[in-house]
């Protein structure tokens, strides 16, 4: 005689769903029911200029990675919560799923993200810099990231790219997360 045991449902994740794991570590359950998302927006901002990208999260969000790669001058990338926006967020962002192997689930993500307005005030809950040099033959790559899990409730949230230096900084922002509906 053969007896099969199955943990119980409270170690499980997905509500024990079509996809549930043991409970051991975060986001994977995220990524293989297709609830993890990307994004990312090259720029180019002049001198003592600023980029602003509006993120709208309806839902509970896990932002694993926040990072900027930076080919030329310096940048003060800031993640504020409150604050008063103005002008018009209508260029969006690419969203796009991380996992899109035929096995995940057919979740749309939730969060956009649009650049374009402004945004002053607010409370800044992560910051990246990042220096390359200002003489573009000799400045280097360069690279700030934050790589460890933040949660956040549903919100409007805005990501400040600042120019620092004297030149167009010139360079790539990328996000990534996962949905917690």
């Amino acid at each position: 005689e053969r007896v099969e045991a199955y943990p119980p449902a409270k170690l499980m994740t997905d509500g024990d769903g079509a996809y549930a794991r043991i409970r051991v570590d975060v986001g994977q359950t995220g990524f293989f029911a297709g609830r993890e998302a990307r994004t990312f927006h090259e720029f180019t901002i002049a001198s003592g200029a600023r980029q602003v990208i509006k993120v709208v999260a309806p839902t509970n969000t896990i932002v694993q990675m926040f990072s900027v790669e930076l080919e030329l001058a310096e940048i003060r990338v800031e993640l504020v919560v409150g604050g008063t926006e103005g002008g018009t967020f209508n260029t969006p962002l690419p969203i796009l799923k991380t996992n899109t192997m035929t096995t995940a689930s057919s979740y749309t993500p939730q969060v956009t993200m649009n650049v374009g307005g402004t945004h002053t005030g607010g409370t800044v809950v992560d910051l990246l810099t990042a220096v390359s040099g200002s003489n573009a033959n000799k400045s280097f790559a360069s690279s700030a990231s934050e790589d460890q899990p933040q949660g956040f409730a549903a919100g409007t949230f805005y990501i400040r790219l600042i120019n620092t230096d004297g030149n167009n900084a010139v360079g790539i922002f990328r996000a990534r997360w996962e949905e917690r509906p």
